[in-house]
């Protein structure tokens, strides 16, 4: 069977994400729709996502919920004591096997290495957004809401709001975190043509179980560990959802 994802032709899309899993948790069918499209995907990394608090559970010092107790790294296989390097090596693994899923290959994930940090602020957020916009034109923004209260999400959502209220930015779209939809002024359900509606809701679904990969030392479910209620809801199939205007 043929790849439902063209060759990318059309105009660029970038997505900020916060997180290696952000844009799986809550723009999974937005990014799975542009790829159908044809448009060429981009997805780039706003911070390490090293200080998670899995790394620890991973390592053995604290149980975690969805996992039912504590690891036991030389038991299970696990590469640790993890340090926050290393951690965030294994999160971007998850991220570029989600990324794959969504229609978007390994060279067009922008991991930002060695630049990056466990955090961006506005300032950096902002220079990075128009690093991209530099080199594509007109290109399509979408991050997380400037509402959202991980500060990451937020600096980012705030960062694409003053370039467009600005007007060096014409395009740009915030995705709503699931706790926060019913309380954003403006947010409204991403309507994916019934064209491609089954598809992306199949590659988020698939894009959300990347998170969920448990094969030591490769991968550690890090995402699954973390979030698991927010990964069961993107991947019941439920829609994004957006701001269309700051």
């Amino acid at each position: 069977m043929s790849d439902p994802v063209p060759l990318a032709t059309g105009r660029a899309f970038f997505f900020y994400t916060g997180h290696q899993d952000d844009e799986s948790l809550w723009a999974g069918q937005v990014i799975a729709h542009h790829a159908l499209v044809g448009r060429e995907v981009h997805i780039v990394l706003g911070s390490d996502g090293s200080t998670s608090a899995i790394r620890h559970a991973l390592n053995g010092t604290e149980p975690n919920g969805w996992w039912g107790g504590y690891h036991y790294p030389q038991r299970e296989g696990i590469a640790a004591p993890l340090d926050y390097k290393a951690f965030a090596e294994a999160r971007d693994r998850e991220l570029l096997r989600a990324a794959a899923q969504l229609g978007v290959p390994a060279g067009r994930v922008h991991l930002r290495v060695p630049e990056r940090s466990s955090t961006i602020t506005v300032a950096e957020a902002e220079r990075l957004i128009l690093q991209y916009e530099a080199q594509y034109p007109g290109a399509g923004h979408y991050t997380t809401h400037w509402t959202d209260p991980d500060p990451t999400h937020a600096a980012l959502g705030q960062a694409l709001r003053n370039l467009v209220v600005a007007g060096t930015i014409t395009d740009g779209r915030w995705v709503v975190r699931r706790s926060q939809i019913g309380k954003v002024p403006g947010a409204v359900e991403y309507a994916v043509p019934s064209t491609y509606a089954a598809q992306a809701r199949h590659m988020a679904r698939s894009a959300c179980r990347a998170y969920g990969a448990w094969a030591p030392p490769e991968s550690y479910a890090i995402g699954r560990h973390s979030v698991p209620a927010e990964l069961d809801w993107a991947e019941s199939g439920a829609a994004n959802v957006i701001v269309k205007n700051p």
